[in-house]
């Protein structure tokens, strides 16, 4: 009998295992071995006409900078800037007024009577545009590079079957206190992962939503309901047959996340939002033999989605395990895992404050509160997801950041 719930508990071990340490590594270890970098082709003669699109709410304290840097970017073809303000409450809108009189020639505003969130506010701006050309995304959080917008469409130039493009994140602002650190290696891992699967596969599994472009054939409306809209956008054009890559020249620049509850709150979010699309685009990942990208979805994506799941599902059959097979040494490897919790998420703020260095214990209370965000959100999904208004995160930028580049 104690041979099911141990059966239980290696598989949880290895799907966690394996989306956290053994794809990452393969996919990293696969791109440097098979990967070259690209001969430069031609200078294109004609550059597709580019919409970019910002949905925003409540973002006064970071519109300034951002819109600074729209203002100085270069592009060749045509560039229009769409501009929607989701029923903001603060200066915003004045801001948004203010940048179209001075650019009246390519910046168009539009302004939510009623809030609609992010997903309904961008099929609204784009069921005004006409369907060809590259609709660029960003966030008012995302400050970008001069030449961000020509690196977006330059790989969609170079092969008419790329659809999706994402652009580099790198933060600022990193510091020694909260989780600023956490969050930027985890960032700067997943940047390595999509660059590794864009050169793979051509099939990044979703951008990071900060900055990244789509061709306009390749555009869906998203779901009213839907959470993850950047998400839901490039699986619907894999869907569609198009490929998507990221390129490590288009560098954009956001603040990090520096407060757990806020992170915590963003994570719970996704978490909802991933199951929706986990759930949508399930025939792009199962089975994850079928195809690169469903090995690349189903390993990147599904597994890290539904790890709480299976910190679960493997803690429950350790303990069946203790229980059916009484054995010493595993009931007290228990008590060691649970007093290393219990030390990550009692004492870690304690140490902080009495200056006491933690950094491996605050890691695990990192890994723990992100994945019990993921779990909440997991619950509000069963609940069922009627709206997905937003509230903008505290990722002020480093007002230093974009001018050191330049």
């Amino acid at each position: 009998m104690v041979w099911l719930p141990l059966f239980l508990l290696l598989l949880s071990f290895a799907g966690v295992l394996h989306t956290y340490v053994t794809y990452p590594a393969y996919v990293r270890w696969a791109a440097a071995r098979r990967c070259k970098e690209p001969s430069p082709d031609p200078a294109p003669t004609e550059w597709p006409t580019v919409h970019l699109i910002m949905a925003v709410h409540n973002e006064e304290s970071v519109l300034a900078e951002k819109l600074r840097s729209l203002a100085a970017l270069e592009y060749a073809g045509p560039l229009h800037f769409h501009l929607c303000s989701d029923r903001s409450t603060d200066g915003t809108d004045r801001m948004l007024r203010a940048f179209a009189h001075a650019h009246t020639d390519s910046v168009h505003t539009y302004f939510n009577a009623r809030r609609m969130g992010k997903p309904a506010t961008v099929n609204r701006v784009v069921a005004d545009l006409p369907g060809t050309g590259v609709y660029v995304l960003t966030d008012a959080s995302v400050l970008l590079t001069a030449g961000v917008v020509t690196e977006l469409v330059e790989p969609m130039l170079r092969n008419d079957r790329i659809g999706v493009v994402d652009a580099r994140m790198v933060h600022t602002g990193i510091t020694d206190h909260g989780i600023s650190r956490f969050e930027d290696s985890y960032i700067n891992r997943e940047v390595a992962i999509k660059l590794a699967e864009s050169c793979l596969w051509q099939a990044m599994v979703g951008p990071f939503g900060g900055c990244w472009a789509i061709r306009a054939e390749a555009f869906s409306p998203v779901p009213d309901n839907f959470l993850v809209d950047d998400f839901y956008l490039c699986m619907a054009a894999y869907e569609a047959g198009w490929m998507g890559v990221s390129n490590e020249r288009a560098v954009v620049f956001e603040g990090v996340g520096q407060r757990l509850a806020d992170e915590f709150r963003r994570k719970r979010r996704i978490g909802a939002g991933n199951w929706q699309n986990l759930l949508r685009f399930r025939h792009l990942w199962w089975p994850p033999w079928r195809d690169p990208l469903a090995f690349a979805f189903f390993s990147h994506k599904v597994l890290r989605w539904i790890t709480p799941l299976l910190l679960l599902l493997g803690g429950l059959s350790y303990v069946a395990v203790i229980l059916l097979s009484g054995n010493y040494w595993a009931t007290a490897l228990f008590v060691v895992l649970c007093g290393a919790i219990l030390l990550a998420v009692v004492t870690e703020p304690l140490l902080l404050r009495l200056g006491i260095p933690c950094t491996r214990v605050r890691a695990l209370r990192y890994f723990l509160a992100m994945n019990l965000a993921l779990l909440l959100g997991f619950f509000r999904f069963l609940k069922g997801i009627k709206s997905n208004v937003w509230q903008p995160s505290h990722r002020h930028q480093d007002p230093g950041s974009l001018r050191n580049t330049r």
